[in-house]
This record gives structure tokens, sequence and C-alpha cells, in this order.
């Protein structure tokens, strides 16, 4: 329980250090800002992009972080189990994405007078953060180089987060609807619709399906790609880092 706190804390340390936190609340505020004053934009953008972008870039701004700084030590990994890492530093970051959910439901509710389900948005907003926070750490256990890393998150945003942005602008047509369910990002772009219209906006199946696929993708991700080989990817960067400081 020790080094799940102290991964926490380093974590946070260096959300601090590097001003990931600091970034984090401005694009808060400026997101909310623009959704509450800028109403000829569709504020689910701004619920798009904060969800489906900033866990990727904040677990590979922090994955970066711990490779220079060798700050989370082999000592600390061997004491831990792979759920335990995993766990911890998941925790990290979702503690981290309370912030602009926080500014964000004050608009909805205080300043667009939006008649919302907060605890039903708050679970939403949670399932999606962990979603992209293990689709995040997925892609940087597979990369081979931090280049292909930035690539394959730059590739996952144009090819999969601007899914639902299209869907919720009525730019794909109801036939490709099934179709698009491999994109975890459009999973979670209509459980976010329906809680933001209040209403079924779409067929109750997909609805559905939308909450158990990301169960399903979550579970599949953690169990057969970043269980297996979280341990050794941290190995790797922080090995990687002592090699290129020599």
């Amino acid at each position: 329980m020790k080094q799940f706190q102290s991964i926490i804390r380093n974590d946070f340390r260096n959300y601090l250090k590097y001003n990931i936190l600091q970034i984090m609340i401005a694009l808060s505020i400026l997101f909310s800002g623009a959704m509450a004053f800028l109403p000829g934009i569709d504020p689910l953008i701004f619920i798009f992009t904060t969800v489906f972008i900033l866990p990727v870039i904040v677990f590979s701004t922090n994955f970066f972080i711990e490779k220079e700084e060798r700050s989370l030590t082999p000592q600390a990994i061997g004491e831990l189990t792979s759920l335990q890492l995993i766990l911890a530093k998941t925790t990290s970051a979702l503690i981290l994405m309370l912030i602009p959910f926080l500014f964000l439901t004050l608009v909805m509710v205080f300043l667009l007078h939006m008649t919302i389900s907060i605890p039903l948005f708050l679970l939403i907003y949670l399932l999606a953060s962990v979603m992209h926070i293990i689709v995040g750490t997925t892609l940087a256990i597979i990369a081979k180089s931090s280049q292909i890393m930035s690539i394959s998150y730059i590739g996952y945003i144009i090819l999969f987060s601007l899914i639902p942005f299209f869907y919720a602008n009525g730019l794909i047509p109801n036939v490709f609807q099934y179709v698009l369910i491999i994109s975890p990002a459009y999973l979670s772009g209509i459980l976010f619709q329906e809680i933001y219209y209040g209403y079924a906006f779409s067929p109750t199946m997909l609805i559905l399906l939308s909450v158990v696929l990301q169960m399903i993708y979550i579970f599949i991700l953690t169990f057969f790609v970043v269980r297996p080989y979280f341990k050794t990817y941290l190995l790797y960067i922080i090995e990687e880092g002592d090699a290129q400081n020599q």
C-alpha cells in the first residue's frame, strides 16, 4: 500500500514540476469558458476533447518524464504486482482528470442550466477516461520507440477520436452506427450524448453495447496487453534512459 501511494505521489510531483497540473487547470478553464460563452460551438466538442485526447497525452508525457528522470525505480516496480502498478498509475491519472470534470459540470449546471444527472455523468466520464488511459498505455507498450509512440498517438486521435465529433454533428450516416463500435471514443461519445441531451439519442441496443464493449475493451487490453508487459515496458524505458545518459 505504501508503494502504491508512493507512485501516485510521484506522478503528482511530476504533474506539478512539469506544469502538467497547471496546464490541465488552464485547459479546464479554457474549455469550460468556451462552453459557457461560445454558444455557436457544440459543447460536446469540449467534453470529447477532454476525455478522448487529454488522458492519452497525460500518460505519454508521464512516461517520457519517468524515462528521462528514472523516477520510477526498479525497486518500486519489483514490490508491486503489474495490476497494482496499473491501478496506481490509472488512479493518479483519474484524479487529474477530475479537474476538467469539475469545471465542465459547474458550467453545465449553473451557467447553461442543464438538468443532467451528475452521478451518471461522472460514471460515464470515468469509464471513458479509464478506457483512454488504457488505450494510451497500450499504444506506449507496443511502440518500439518514442517516435513510433508519438505517431501512434496521433494516428489514434485522427482515426478514432475524431469519429465522435463527426457522429455528433450528423456527418456519419446511421447505417454505419454499428460498424464504428470498434472505436472506443465512438462508444464513449454515444454515452455522453445520452447524458447531455437527456433523451434516447441512439438506439437502446447501441447504448448498451457502448457500455458493455468499453468494459470488454478495458478488460482485454488490461489482461492481455498491459498486465503481461507493463513491468517490462517500465523497466525498458528506465534502462533506455540510463543508456542514453552514459
